[in-house]
């Protein structure tokens, strides 16, 4: 018996040769790299952006740093300042919205119908271009992320992983604490005199 190869190249992409959506690769004048897949026929349209920082790249002294900005670029940006703006619009339109951080990276992804695609990548962009990060937000935020923290306490998986991370090189980066909580990100940078808001 023989197998067929089932995959084709198309713009530089695998993918299978039933797939008949079309395929895309950009270089933005930005160099921002871009992967375009387009669906006619779809009534959703989604979009992710992936940012290569996570908490790897956290100070030694803010564990948690990048996944606290993970969530604080959800809540209003320059061009949209309130901070249920982004996601009354995706509500509104059939949409959601997510992220996580991982090590290396920090990945936004949402969905809309694909109508408003257009004013949803808009919204999506200013998370990048000119987040707000006010104050009230600031602190909302840190209590959220403590309480994921805290969360994450009960999950075995994660308290293996911790333990893992804890055992493991502490010069490299894969030992850092990457969740955060309110001690790491807010009381112990205040108790060292750390300007957080410069990072």
């Amino acid at each position: 018996m023989t197998t067929q190869r089932v995959v084709q190249t198309r713009d530089g992409i695998d993918v299978s040769s039933l797939d008949e959506r079309q395929f895309k690769c950009l270089t933005l004048p930005n160099a921002l790299h871009v992967l375009v897949v387009s669906d006619p026929g779809t009534e959703t349209a989604s979009a992710a952006m992936d940012v290569r920082v996570g908490f790897h790249s956290d100070p030694d002294d803010i564990p948690g740093l990048a996944h606290f900005c993970e969530h604080m670029l959800f809540l209003g940006t320059a061009k949209y300042p309130d901070e249920n703006s982004y996601s009354v619009f995706l509500n509104a339109h059939g949409g959601s919205s997510n992220a996580f951080t991982s090590g290396r990276d920090t990945n936004f992804y949402f969905d809309v119908g694909a109508a408003h695609l257009h004013e949803a990548l808009d919204r999506f962009a200013q998370f990048f271009i000119a987040p707000l990060f006010t104050a009230s937000a600031t602190e909302r935020e840190m209590n959220a992320v403590d309480s994921e923290s805290t969360n994450y306490l009960q999950d075995d998986s994660w308290r293996i992983n911790q333990l893992e991370r804890g055992l493991g090189n502490h010069q490299h980066p894969y030992h850092k604490f990457g969740v955060g909580n309110k001690k790491t990100l807010s009381v112990t940078p205040v108790e060292k005199g750390i300007d957080t808001s410069r990072h």
